[in-house]
């Protein structure tokens, strides 16, 4: 079992074409990439998948730096799932209780002393970070929304052993879900775990021609894949220029 689906996308490097706008601070060892205007007022959180900060994370950072702060975590400290066997027992290795949660009192901490006009916080998480985001709002973090991009909120099963259905009944923003065509049918419109974010004002989107991965390291030289990651940017962007503007 593996957080992500059979067919989801490989590993993938940074583009070698894009130079970040950002920079990487630390926070008591945390690391974490930055960009846009602290005083904008509204800050994103963006929570990567278990390949860390691969792919195009760090320019979709700066593409939502835009409009908003951007804060992106390196929860993992370097390491990464790629090559694991056990991938669940990997992330079973950072537990949101004495780990993640920390990380995101930190993040907090960060942005009120950094960026004091934002006046709401909202969160985007890849894979793992879809996870992360709804565990954190579930554990009373002041999140205004979330987006959750190929979501494997099942790890709050598979890896830790606790009720899926619960977590997201404690979520307490409003969620948006952009599932692939082999993410599971419960985090497609009308699934379980959908109609449960949809009772709190949430919606999923689905993106049947994609594969669990697309929106952070899919082909853009593929021009269905290009247009297909720029339709969930434009959702994505449009959900916090909804609930954070």
């Amino acid at each position: 079992m593996s957080c992500c689906p059979p067919g989801s996308l490989p590993y993938a490097t940074p583009p070698v074409d894009y130079t970040p706008k950002g920079q990487v601070i630390q926070l008591d060892g945390l690391p974490l990439y930055t960009s846009g205007d602290p005083s904008s007022s509204a800050t994103v959180i963006v929570l990567p998948e278990v390949f860390g900060w691969s792919g195009r994370l760090k320019g979709i950072c700066d593409t939502l730096g835009e409009n908003f702060y951007v804060v992106m975590p390196d929860c993992h400290r370097g390491d990464t799932a790629n090559g694991k066997p056990d991938i669940p027992g990997w992330v079973a290795e950072t537990p949101w209780e004495g780990k993640v949660k920390l990380d995101f009192d930190a993040i907090f901490a960060h942005i009120k002393e950094t960026s004091p006009s934002s006046n709401k916080v909202g969160a985007v998480g890849f894979c793992w970070g879809a996870w992360a985001g709804c565990k954190a709002s579930s554990e009373g973090m002041e999140l205004a929304c979330i987006v959750g991009a190929h979501p494997s909120i099942k790890l709050e099963e598979f890896a830790f052993n606790k009720s899926i259905a619960e977590m997201c009944e404690k979520v307490t923003c409003p969620v948006l879900l952009l599932s692939a065509s082999n993410d599971p049918e419960n985090v497609h419109a009308g699934g379980e775990y959908a109609k449960i974010f949809a009772e709190k004002g949430g919606k999923a989107e689905s993106f049947m021609s994609m594969q669990h991965g697309w929106l952070s390291r899919g082909d853009v030289s593929d021009a269905e894949v290009k247009a297909e990651v720029e339709r969930g940017m434009e959702s994505t962007i449009g959900w916090f220029k909804q609930h954070l503007i």
